[in-house]
C-alpha cells in the first residue's frame, strides 16, 4: 500500500505527543484495587488474568490485572519519550510468560520519537526487553505482532520505505519462524493478523491501497486460499479480528457511519490517542463460513480489541478508550470491569 502524506501526518501527530509526554520515573511495583464484575461467587464467573497497556497522560503501563482478587500489578512501564504500540502473550494455554511487543525506545536526549517500532521478547515475569527484530532503515517499523497458535512463529504487519523522496510506503502482513529466523509474505496491504485457536485458519484485515477501504479477510495459516468474510461496502471500517474458541466464528469490531476523517496511518497502524481506529464502533460476528452478520453490542465505542476467557467460551473481554469490558458471547451482561484508557491490545490467560 502506497501513500504519499502518511509519513507527514505520521511526524505531526508524533510531535505532539512528544510535548506532551510526562517525565515521571518508571515504576513496576505498583499494585492498586480493581472492582471485579457483580457476579464475582458464581460459577461461572470470569478468572484468571487479563494483560492490557493502559494510558494515562501519554504515560503507557503495561498492566496485569488478577480477575480473582481485583488487583492490578504494573509489569512495564514506558521510559520517558518511549513508545509501546502494542502486544501479545504467547497462548500457552495456562499462566502467560512470553510477551511480543511492538515498541519504539526513547531516541537520543533532545530527539523526538516517531514511533517506527521494532519486535522485542519479554516476559511477565521480568521487565526486561530483547530485541526480535529491529526496523532496518528510515521510516521503517513492525506492528501488530500476534504469537501463532503453536508458539512456534509470530505474525506481524510490515510498514517498509519505497521512496523517501515521494514518502511512498508498502505495507505486508508476514509471519517469523523463531527457530529458522525465516520471514514468510503472508498478504500484502493487510493489517490486523489473528490465528484461529486450533491453527488452521488465519484472519486479517485488507486495505485497498487507493481508497483505504477495510475488509475482513480469511485464509490458511500461510495465507493461502484468501476470501473475504463480509461483502463490501457493509462497514466503513473493520479491525482486531478474534476467533470464539471453538474455531466457528468470527469477531470483528466494526465502524458503519463515516464520522471523522482518516489518514493511511490511522489506517494500517492505529497511531492515535488509544484506538484501532477513530472511528466508533461495535461488536459483530460473522461465521468462518461466511454468511449474516450479527451486530452484538451498541457501545458505539473507539478502539476495541477482544479476547475471550481462556476457560470456556461463556465470557469475552475488550478493552477500549473509555475501559476494560467483560460481556457474554452474546453481547449480553455488559460491565464495565476497568475505568480509563486502554490501547488495542489484550491477553486472557487462567
Amino acid at each position: 500500500m502506497k501513500q504519499t502524506t502518511a509519513l507527514v501526518l505520521l511526524i505531526v501527530w508524533l510531535a505532539a505527543c512528544a510535548s506532551a509526554m510526562p517525565t515521571s520515573t518508571p515504576s513496576t511495583t505498583t499494585h492498586t484495587a480493581v472492582p471485579l464484575p457483580t457476579a464475582a461467587n458464581t460459577p461461572t464467573h470470569p478468572s484468571g488474568t487479563l494483560y492490557a497497556i493502559e494510558l494515562d497522560q501519554w504515560q503507557q503501563t503495561l498492566v496485569q490485572i488478577d480477575m480473582n482478587t481485583g488487583t492490578k500489578q504494573t509489569l512495564f512501564q514506558t521510559p520517558d519519550n518511549g513508545w509501546l504500540a502494542s502486544f501479545d502473550l504467547l497462548p500457552n494455554g495456562a499462566h502467560g510468560d512470553q510477551l511480543v511487543l511492538a515498541y519504539a525506545p526513547p531516541p537520543p536526549e533532545g530527539e523526538v520519537n516517531f514511533g517506527f517500532t521494532g519486535l522485542y521478547l519479554m516476559t511477565t515475569k521480568e521487565a526486561t526487553l530483547m530485541l526480535l527484530l529491529a526496523p532496518q532503515a528510515e521510516e521503517e517499523l513492525f506492528f501488530n505482532p500476534v504469537w501463532s497458535a503453536d508458539g512456534q512463529s509470530i505474525y506481524f504487519s510490515h510498514v517498509k520505505p519505497l521512496d523517501q523522496e515521494t514518502y511512498t510506503f508498502v505495507t505486508t502482513l508476514e509471519r517469523l519462524h523463531l527457530a529458522t529466523g525465516q520471514i514468510d509474505l503472508v498478504a500484502d496491504n493487510a493489517i490486523w493478523p489473528r490465528p484461529s485457536p486450533d491453527g488452521t485458519m488465519l484472519a486479517y484485515v485488507h486495505v485497498e491501497p487507493k481508497v483505504l477501504t477495510t475488509t475482513l479477510v480469511l485464509a490458511d495459516p500461510d495465507g493461502a486460499n484468501a476470501r473475504e468474510l463480509l461483502a463490501p461496502d457493509l462497514f466503513t471500517a473493520v479491525d482486531a479480528p478474534m476467533f470464539t474458541p471453538a474455531n466457528d466464528m468470527v469477531y470483528f469490531s466494526g465502524a458503519v457511519s463515516q464520522t471523522t476523517s482518516r489518514s493511511w496511518w490511522d489506517v494500517v497502524s492505529g497511531v492515535q490517542t488509544a484506538s484501532a481506529h477513530n472511528l466508533p464502533s461495535d461488536w459483530y460476528r460473522v461465521s468462518a463460513a461466511g454468511g449474516e452478520v450479527t451486530q452484538l453490542t451498541t457501545v458505539n465505542g473507539v478502539g476495541l480489541y477482544g479476547r475471550f476467557a481462556p476457560d470456556h467460551a461463556d465470557y469475552m473481554a475488550f478493552a477500549s478508550q473509555d475501559g476494560l469490558y467483560v460481556m457474554s458471547p452474546e453481547g449480553a451482561n455488559l460491565e464495565k470491569l476497568l475505568a480509563g484508557t486502554f490501547t488495542d491490545s489484550l491477553a486472557w490467560t487462567r
